[in-house]
């Protein structure tokens, strides 16, 4: 499942926004249209599924009643039937003992009540007494061609014994050919009544033509199928004939309470049905799902029709859309990637005020200052900085070469001796590191090696007055710096503090770490530098690059060693990192260095060992 869901979430990461805009309007849109849908269609289908069982159990409730009406009906008829104290006496009399004229009598007398009975009844087809003794007396409808004498002839011992063994109740009883009834009948055992023997039996066979009528005035539209069957499941009545579909057992089994109803999802029909208690029969309505939810079908059909156009509609809106906000998206890549190529310069023409306009807008301004600070400033500065740094080495070598050869003079008048070769040796070292090698860098050795020549040519000049001492730790020897950025300050302490100077002058170089930086220190014992002039050299220092040079063009000049050092550390090293200089009159002056420094840095090029702000 992670694996899953991991899959899904790289590859909606990597879709385009175009696509992830269409995929989540189409979310949006789609599952709201999905939900709304179906629930309209569940809760209408239910809504009806509820209203059409209500409404078949009442119809069947109606039938219902007309049936229990027509039974009641019978059953009051057989009643008083049977108390009729004439009929009584002619079934109960088994003794042959009458007059023929007596028994024609008797017989029609009879029959006159049995047609009475017929003719008065639209429900009762035919009527018939059987006497213990086999006498027959009977009456017909008219529309009948066959009487029941001969109708009864077949059913009538199976009769008498269902009759029998319901102890002189009446029952139903239905004579089918196949699963449809031919004729129904009910009949009742008749006894006697002061000894409660059977004298005889009645039958009476119902009019199915006019148990037809208990759907007259039903409507035929909502409910086209209704049946009544007995408990043999024996079709008794029904609107269409052809309703073989009750009769299935996956129906009969359903059929289990007084009332209900239930859907057969194999068949997709609707049945309600209704048990009466007697008769024991059922009355059954069905109508097919296609019938009763075509309304709601027209419905559902519709909302899918409908949905198919919202949604394509909307996919047209949701692609104008996404097209609107993607287009200035595609311009803004492509102008970041003209920048990526070195194209500084790339204008985005958004003529709209929302917030792809103003990332436009801003992207314009944003690359007009990008070339801006690229093709002026940055090469600018890179080529003045070169130029600068040129320059003051060019400054430093003619002052240096100045003071060296007029110390040569001194030693030509004054000694005329071999030590001038000596001298020309250690000079010549000190021209090679000013004037000749390409190397840009060298280590702090080098440098300090490169200071022991220059106070050995100032020892020629000075001789014992001028001592130079140094404290450096090992660690920083190998930490490479720019050639020459050390000899001038030894240099500026020798000719503006040791010069001038009667005492015998010491220079103290110290150099070491502190913390992430280089510290050097040139300390010498001369005269010192007044508090003014001192705070107005490191305002000097202090200095960045832009303003020290603006400065130049109205002023001279002055501590030109030791302002090209300080110049040179800042453009190299960056502007924060500068000379200081601290002094007190008559006892010393300090200069102190300040160079970034890392471990893993130690001997690589200042641009990388520390903040190149170049």
């Amino acid at each position: 499942m992670k694996k899953i869901m991991g899959k899904l979430t790289r590859l909606y990461k990597n879709l385009s926004i175009k696509r992830k805009i269409l995929l989540i309007f189409y979310i949006q849109v789609t599952i709201p249209l999905v939900l709304i849908g179906f629930m309209s269609y569940k809760i209408s289908s239910d809504i009806i599924y509820k209203k059409s069982v209500a409404y078949t159990q009442n119809i069947l409730h109606t039938i219902e009643l007309r049936l229990n009406d027509y039974v009641n009906n019978l059953i009051m008829v057989s009643q008083d039937f049977l108390y009729d104290k004439k009929i009584y006496d002619v079934i109960s009399n088994t003794k042959k003992d009458f007059s023929p004229l007596a028994e024609y009598e008797k017989e029609t007398e009879i029959n006159n009540a049995l047609k009475k009975i017929v003719f008065s009844r639209q429900e009762i087809q035919s009527i018939c007494l059987i006497s213990s003794g086999g006498d027959f007396y009977s009456a017909d409808n008219n529309s009948r061609k066959i009487s029941i004498k001969e109708e009864i002839k077949e059913v009538k011992d199976d009769i008498h014994i269902k009759a029998r063994s319901n102890m002189g109740k009446a029952i139903w009883f239905v004579d089918a050919d196949g699963q449809t009834a031919e004729n129904v009948y009910f009949a009742r055992t008749i006894y006697n009544k002061d000894n409660f023997r059977e004298i005889g039996l009645m039958v009476i066979m119902f009019n199915k033509d006019n148990i037809k009528t208990l759907f007259n005035d039903l409507p035929t539209v909502d409910i086209p199928e209704i049946a009544v069957i007995s408990s043999e499941n024996e079709l008794i009545a029904s609107r269409d004939q052809s309703i073989d579909y009750i009769f299935e057992p996956e129906i009969q089994r359903h059929i289990t309470e007084p009332r209900g109803a239930f859907i057969d999802r194999k068949e997709e029909v609707l049945v309600s049905y209704v048990s009466m208690e007697e008769p024991a029969w059922r009355i059954i309505s069905y109508v097919l799902l296609n019938q009763l939810y075509k309304e709601i079908n027209l419905l559902r059909n519709w909302i899918i029709i409908l949905s198919i156009i919202s949604v394509s509609l909307l996919s047209v809106f949701g692609l104008l859309i996404s097209f609107d906000l993607i287009s200035p998206i595609n311009r803004l890549v492509r102008g970041m990637k003209k920048i990526q190529k070195g194209q500084w310069e790339v204008n985005m023409d958004e003529d709209r005020g929302d917030e792809l306009g103003f990332l436009s807008k801003t992207f314009n301004e944003m690359s007009k200052e990008i070339d801006h600070l690229v093709n002026r400033i940055y090469r600018e500065q890179l080529t003045r900085k070169d130029a600068e740094i040129k320059a003051l080495q060019s400054q430093i070598n003619p002052h240096f070469l100045f003071n060296t050869l007029e110390s040569i003079n001194w030693m030509a008048q004054l000694n005329n001796v071999p030590e001038i070769s000596e001298t020309v040796t250690a000079l010549s070292s000190l021209m090679e590191v000013s004037i000749g090698r390409d190397d840009r860098l060298i280590t702090i050795e080098e440098e300090f090696s490169y200071i022991d020549n220059y106070i050995l040519i100032l020892k020629k000049r000075f001789e014992d007055r001028i001592t130079l001492e140094k404290n450096i730790q090992k660690e920083v020897l190998s930490v490479k710096i720019p050639r020459l950025l050390i000899q001038p300050l030894i240099e500026n302490a020798v000719y503006h503090g040791l010069e001038r100077s009667r005492n015998k002058g010491v220079i103290r170089l110290n150099a070491g770490i502190s913390g992430q930086e280089v510290l050097i220190e040139v300390i010498d014992n001369g005269l010192g530098i007044e508090r003014e002039e001192l705070e107005y050299i490191n305002h000097k220092l202090s200095m960045d690059n832009e303003t020290y040079f603006r400065s130049l063009q109205s002023k001279q000049r002055k501590s030109i060693g030791i302002e090209n050092v300080n110049r040179r550390i800042k453009l190299l090293y960056g502007e924060e990192y500068t000379l200081r200089l601290e002094s007190i009159p008559g006892e010393y002056t300090k200069v102190i260095v300040r160079i970034p420094y890392s471990k893993s840095d130690a001997g690589s090029d200042p641009g990388v060992q520390g903040n190149d702000n170049r």
